[in-house]
């Protein structure tokens, strides 16, 4: 039994992981791209792609709240507020010790991120829906874990071939989507106070999935039906975080490279 439950732990960091790993990457990008900005062109750069970015980040939580149970209290989509730096927010309460109420502010606290990268895979659907169906076909079939690295280097590629291509440069389609990309991309991190009040429903959350992971284990010994049906259940959802953080790499290549013919102006603290 310890064997097959190391083996549905090690399954269930694999899943999690690349989640942990794109979180941090979009936290990374979003920072750059809204520094590079700040810098040459100081803080109100921000409303040039915060009055899509922030709408969708925000109605992001609104969502998730309802989706849990939370009582919504206020919603502002975009105000933004110079003295404080925020964009937007939402308030919501909710019943503390209500187990479902609890998880669910994990689930809010990350929802811009899910959230815009369904906006982004919605945006490559209407420019390029050549490549956002390539990367769908490319992430289904297969059912081994071990096979989500090749199956994510086969969809970066692909869309390399479909978008960051030479062709399509030269035209205003390419432009347009690109912009958007830094719109949703630049806004689509959670913030500080995103996670707060979190602490107790992800504890919750872990305790749940340690308790399932335990139970399997006493009552199965085969761990492959289990790994098959979670890898087909996450790949698309892998394959859309994947196209995400390519997509908002491109757009932090492009404005390090358009950023480059401007001085800095503003200095920044760290």
């Amino acid at each position: 039994m310890a064997d097959t439950l190391t083996n549905v732990l090690l399954l269930l960091a694999v899943v999690f992981g690349p989640l942990v790993v794109f979180a941090l990457a979009i936290h990374q990008i979003e920072r750059l791209m809204q520094r590079r900005l700040a810098e040459r062109f100081g803080w109100k750069s921000v409303l040039w792609t915060g009055w899509l970015g922030t709408p969708i980040h925000e109605l992001s939580h609104a969502m998730m709240c309802r989706l849990f149970g939370h009582r919504v209290d206020e919603v502002v989509l975009f105000e933004p507020d110079i003295e404080s730096g925020r964009l937007g927010y939402v308030r919501h309460s909710f019943r503390r010790h209500h187990w479902f109420e609890e998880i669910g502010n994990v689930f809010i606290g990350i929802a811009p991120l899910l959230g815009g990268s369904m906006v982004l895979g919605l945006l490559l659907y209407l420019f390029y829906p050549d490549s956002i169906s390539g990367a769908i076909e490319t992430a289904k079939g297969q059912t081994d874990p071990a096979d989500m690295a090749g199956r994510a280097w086969d969809i970066v590629k692909l869309m390399g071939q479909e978008v960051v291509n030479p062709a399509n440069l030269g035209t205003v389609k390419f432009w347009t989507f690109l912009y958007l990309v830094l719109c949703v991309g630049s806004h689509m991190a959670p913030s500080a106070s995103d996670y707060q009040g979190a602490g107790r429903g992800a504890a919750m959350l872990g305790g749940l999935l340690l308790v399932g992971a335990t139970l399997f284990a006493v009552f199965s010994s085969d761990t492959s039906v289990v790994a098959s049906a979670i890898v087909d259940i996450f790949s698309p959802l892998f394959a859309v975080l994947i196209l995400t953080v390519l997509l908002c790499s491109l757009a932090l290549g492009f404005v390090f490279l358009l950023t480059s013919l401007f001085p800095i102006r503003y200095k920044l603290s760290d």
